[in-house]
């Protein structure tokens, strides 16, 4: 696609979502402010291929949509794979809850690149691998990585959850019951499970989608 192409692909995308070419940028981090508009400008000559998901993710495109081939984003090829951009924010206590998980600032945010995630509001959160940690290590052993989706906070028997108890967080599974409790899944029988009786006692942060673990 020549770049004049791309551009009006760019600009036509940013009238459709009501955003200026700044306000889009800001929009993901580590991606500079101006360079989309610069880009717009003619400042730039070409995306960096190293930036095309970052851009595509400011105009809530993927990079096959951003470089499309003239194809509207709905007739983008259903074969490639949407890689999503997850900004990883700190660490999660697996054990008892523990105060919030850092922020780490904009600008210093790693950023953590999957395929096929889904639709969501995604971040990254470490399990931290001291103390108590391993009350999720059939799952998650301490040092993983696990990927959380903020939009999905709806209660599923039997899947694994970020709690906020009193200000504090923590990694669990939902068991239903009444009351319901937040259950460890560990190979440790130390660990028990933290019993809520309401709802109101306990804040859903988000539903824990992948966990990953180097070796």
């Amino acid at each position: 696609m020549a770049n004049s192409e791309l551009v009006q692909r760019v600009e036509q995308r940013l009238r459709e979502l009501g955003l200026g070419s700044v306000e889009a940028a800001q929009r993901v981090p580590g991606l500079e402010r101006n360079y989309i508009r610069d880009l717009i400008e003619g400042k730039k000559r070409s995306f960096s291929q190293a930036k095309l998901p970052q851009v595509a993710r400011a105009l809530d495109w993927t990079v096959q949509d951003l470089l499309g081939d003239n194809a509207t984003p709905a007739k983008a090829d259903p074969k490639v794979k949407r890689i999503t951009e997850v900004p990883l924010l700190g660490t999660v206590t697996a054990g008892a809850p523990k105060s919030p998980f850092s922020q780490i600032p904009v600008e210093d945010v790693p950023l953590l690149a999957f395929a096929d995630l889904g639709r969501g509001e995604w971040f990254a959160l470490k399990v931290e691998d001291r103390g108590d940690g391993d009350s999720m290590d059939r799952v998650s052993p301490p040092g993983s990585i696990i990927i959380v989706n903020r939009a999905d906070r709806e209660l599923r028997n039997g899947k694994c959850y970020i709690f906020s108890i009193k200000g504090e967080t923590t990694y669990k599974m939902w068991k239903a019951g009444d009351p319901g409790y937040l259950s460890p899944y560990s190979t440790n029988p130390i660990h028990q499970p933290i019993i809520v009786k309401r709802k109101k006692d306990f804040e859903v942060i988000g539903r824990v989608k992948r966990t990953l673990l180097d070796l």
